[in-house]
């Protein structure tokens, strides 16, 4: 039963999306500590378009069937979270740099800045999860 609950499709995406994020800011910093190595490549993590495409997918799956005999519909699963895998891709694209280096700094400073308050809001989103389990368990009082 416990199990079921902190292992909600809701909260599997929130800590996987938190992964990810995770996942990025190591690439971003990996970009920064390369802009004055000559020929480097920047890369990116791409997760966003797959995880709209996957949500797109699963429309309407998210709450599970409940069956009392054995002849109601069987629940197909549900959504499988853990199939979504971040890529990280090496962009090739041109550079206006001598030494074929195409980092910028100002744009991995402000992709760097984007993902932390993803993260934050991610986080934030795990922690109202939580709260709500929380009230949900001990029942809120009325005063």
């Amino acid at each position: 039963m416990l199990d079921r609950i902190f292992n909600s499709t809701s909260l599997k995406l929130l800590q996987h999306a938190m992964d990810v994020a995770e996942l990025r800011q190591k690439v971003i910093a990996d970009n920064i500590a390369n802009v004055d190595t000559p020929g480097f490549k920047k890369s990116e993590v791409v997760f966003e378009q797959k995880l709209k495409e996957f949500l797109q997918d699963n429309k309407g799956r998210e709450m599970p069937l409940k069956t009392t005999n054995a002849r109601h519909i069987k629940e197909d699963g549900g959504m499988a979270v853990d199939s979504l895998q971040p890529e990280i891709k090496r962009l090739n694209t041109q550079t206006f740099r001598n030494d074929g280096n195409n980092v910028d700094i100002d744009v991995e400073m402000a992709e760097m800045s984007k993902n932390k308050i993803m993260y934050d809001a991610l986080a934030q989103s795990i922690t109202n999860e939580l709260r709500l389990l929380r009230i949900a368990i001990s029942g809120r009082r009325q005063g």
